[in-house]
């Protein structure tokens, strides 16, 4: 595991966003971004935070 935090991942996330919206914004709403990036930041983001299960 890396050393990024959820705040490191929720500042890759709010880039990934705006990112997103900037090529909407160019390209029109139909352009097709993969979203292999994405999925990486939020499995990494999931892995962070605590299920309510764990709470001990």
């Amino acid at each position: 595991m890396s050393d990024r935090t959820a705040a490191d991942l929720e500042r890759e996330l709010a880039m990934l966003a705006y990112v997103r919206d900037r090529l909407r914004d160019s390209e029109g709403n139909d352009v097709r971004i993969p979203t292999t990036a994405v999925d990486q930041v939020l499995d990494e983001l999931n892995s962070l935070e605590r299920s309510p299960w764990d709470r001990n």
